[in-house]
């Protein structure tokens, strides 16, 4: 009976992994897009501080920023630190967007894990809607990652049985 009872959770177990790691790619995609409007945005802002520049500091944004952070006024010094902030979100932002668009499956799986911006992460999951995604990539990753779990679910259980 333990076996049967075992075998039947094992199963459910595997279906229920396929399924969830099925999403990985679909969610990645979103995160991806979720990066891209980031980018967009913050190189809109920054579009409004190179006009500045461009008018004032022979298009130099850097000397600008500069300039701001060398002004005793502190709102000004202030709206340098925002302006070289942006600067360096939007390089930030166009190397994950990179990784994330230009590399292959694998490669976009471990720069979404090693790179990952906690909190546009937990937006994208708010707003993700699970789907049952039938491509390759998505398949491969819910076989495998299931594959993975029941090893490591029947190994636990042979150690345990071995044990008492």
């Amino acid at each position: 009976m333990f076996k049967f009872i075992f075998s039947s959770l094992d199963k459910i177990l595997f279906s229920v992994n396929v399924v969830l790691a099925m999403q990985l790619p679909g969610f990645i995609q979103q995160y991806g897009q979720r990066i891209s409007g980031h980018l967009a945005e913050a190189q809109y802002q920054l579009q409004k501080y190179q006009y500045i520049a461009d008018q004032h500091y022979q298009g130099d944004i850097l000397l600008l920023v500069k300039r701001y952070q060398m002004n005793s006024d502190p709102g000004i010094n202030a709206a340098g630190d925002v302006v070289f902030d942006l600067i360096e979100r939007i390089s930030l932002l166009t190397h994950h967007v990179a990784h994330l668009f230009e590399s292959d499956y694998f490669a976009k799986i471990y720069y979404f894990i090693i790179e990952i911006d906690l909190d546009i992460a937990k937006a994208t999951l708010q707003d993700y809607q699970l789907t049952i995604p039938l491509n390759t990539a998505a398949i491969a990753t819910g076989i495998g990652f299931a594959i993975f779990v029941s090893v490591i679910s029947t190994m636990t259980l042979n150690l345990f049985q071995r044990n008492t």
